[in-house]
């Protein structure tokens, strides 16, 4: 007889590659048959709390690593990968298979739980459908955002990345007419903004955005993570540890770290949906029709929610960034000044003071740019810039930022080597690295001056991406 895993195991089952060796049924658990779990009484909720367990799992997975990639953080001691802050992208590198196995671990998970745990399920189970069509949507979600593509199905034929945003979009319509909670609904209407915003559809993005804004201003979603029985959140513990793992590019210091260490047991939530993306979906949508006055005040309407969030006192000394220890050695002093790029002024504000008692920092959005700095935009290139700088600085260790400046990770070699719908030459086996960002470093690097006490950044990668705005990779709402 076949056993199974029930949700809570198969969340932390290990297999060696994704979807192509990933089957539930195939999970062998002496103490669980496949008969006497979906004969359990409310089997599917049972199945749901796997799978949350699951999603955690992934977003500590694609967190770790889709923040070094980018401009957002440097890996500064031996953690997690030395070569992703080049950026160097290979599908043999095993943090890239890593993240591919997660979410389709994710997505096989939630479709099992609705294939076969639903129906078998004699106790009243539509809120457990919903959730599961909302997680496996999500996973959607990553591989359109993250991925060149992945199957669908087991061993099946890659499916790109626009059509895993369909297919999100799908999820997420069912399960919004299957939740009676309001707040799971807008939780809903916030995940089709945002898989139709990466989708290029700017009507249906503003439909869905305008529509969360009606029914929840304030909106916020987050993924719970738990000390005691697990997963905790793993990047709370890389921006707090007093090794010197990840450091923010100077100019974000002030909105480090975003989950504090309050404890081993109380581990911080993270920001899985948010009511700023709708307001930032609005802004881009009107700079995509060069409506300046429209991108302006919908730029405001962002700062003021951002403004209404709660911000923190963090004892910050443990990470003591101006030691030595790490590779490079950072400003912690809010006596530097930063440039954003070379021959930029200098201005103040934005490193913290590290070796006092407690920093402020906001816990789930913050940004440096000024209502006055939105009525100075007067032109569309420059409404671009405030809000990918406001996007970056909003959407801080939440993992979007290496999607907004074009990334994306190959389908993994090990995958291809079992799949025989893969084609080992085809596009998707390769990573996307826009060749307008900069390489070896230059997204992370920049000039410390201790005795003029002054940062000078490398690259302002932001403006780099309003230069290259036309492009199919970056900021999807074309004319």
């Amino acid at each position: 007889m076949r056993h199974l895993m029930h949700g809570a195991i198969v969340a932390t089952a290990l297999f060696s590659t994704a979807c192509d060796q990933f089957s539930p049924t195939e999970v062998r658990n002496p103490n669980v048959t496949n008969s006497a779990f979906l004969r359990t009484p409310d089997a599917s909720r049972l199945w749901v709390k796997g799978v949350e367990r699951t999603f955690l799992q992934t977003l500590n997975t694609l967190l770790v690593n889709t923040e070094i990639v980018s401009d957002n953080y440097f890996n500064n001691y031996t953690t997690q990968s030395k070569v992703f802050d080049q950026p160097r992208i290979d599908n043999q590198d095993l943090d890239v298979r890593s993240m591919f196995t997660d979410i389709a671990r994710l997505r096989e998970s939630a479709t099992y739980g609705i294939e076969v745990v639903l129906p078998a399920d004699t106790v009243a189970r539509v809120r457990n459908e919903a959730d599961l069509l909302f997680y496996r949507a999500m996973g959607s979600i990553f591989v359109g955002e993250y991925f060149t593509g992945m199957p669908a199905t087991a061993l099946g034929p890659i499916v790109d990345a626009a059509g895993h945003l369909r297919l999100a979009i799908d999820d997420l319509k069912r399960a919004r007419t299957l939740y009676t909670d309001a707040a799971l609904r807008n939780a809903c209407t916030a995940a089709l903004a945002r898989a139709y915003y990466r989708l290029g559809d700017r009507a249906n993005a503003t439909t869905e955005a305008t529509a969360l804004l009606a029914a929840s201003p304030q909106f916020l979603r987050n993924a719970t993570f738990d000390g005691v029985t697990g997963p905790s959140n793993s990047f709370q513990g890389l921006i707090t540890s007093a090794t010197n793992n990840y450091q923010p590019l100077p100019r974000l210091d002030f909105l480090d770290p975003k989950y504090p260490n309050r404890g081993a047991q109380v581990q911080s939530p993270l920001a899985l949906l948010k009511a700023e993306e709708a307001h930032a979906i609005l802004a881009e949508a009107a700079l995509a029709t060069s409506d300046l006055t429209t991108a302006r005040t919908r730029l405001k309407g962002l700062l003021t929610l951002v403004q209404q969030r709660p911000t923190e006192l963090v004892d910050s000394r443990n990470q003591n960034r101006g030691r030595s220890g790490g590779i490079v050695i950072y400003p912690d002093s809010t006596d530097y000044r930063v440039a954003f790029a070379p021959g930029a002024p200098f201005q103040t504000g934005f490193v913290l003071y590290r070796k006092g008692a407690t920093v402020r920092v906001p816990t789930v959005s913050g940004t440096s740019v000024t209502a006055e700095r939105i009525d100075q935009i007067d032109s569309v290139a420059d409404g671009y810039y405030v809000l990918y700088l406001m996007r970056q600085e909003i959407f801080l260790a939440e993992g979007r930022r290496s999607t907004d400046i074009g990334l994306r990770f190959p389908v993994p070699f090990a995958e291809a080597q079992v799949n025989t719908n893969l084609d080992m030459s085809a596009p998707y086996m390769t990573a996307v690295v826009p060749a307008f960002l900069p390489t070896n470093l230059g997204m992370d690097s920049f000039i410390m001056n201790t005795t003029a006490r002054t940062v000078e950044i490398r690259n302002d990668v932001n403006a780099i991406l309003v230069a290259n705005r036309t492009s199919p990779l970056i900021m999807p709402f074309k004319n």
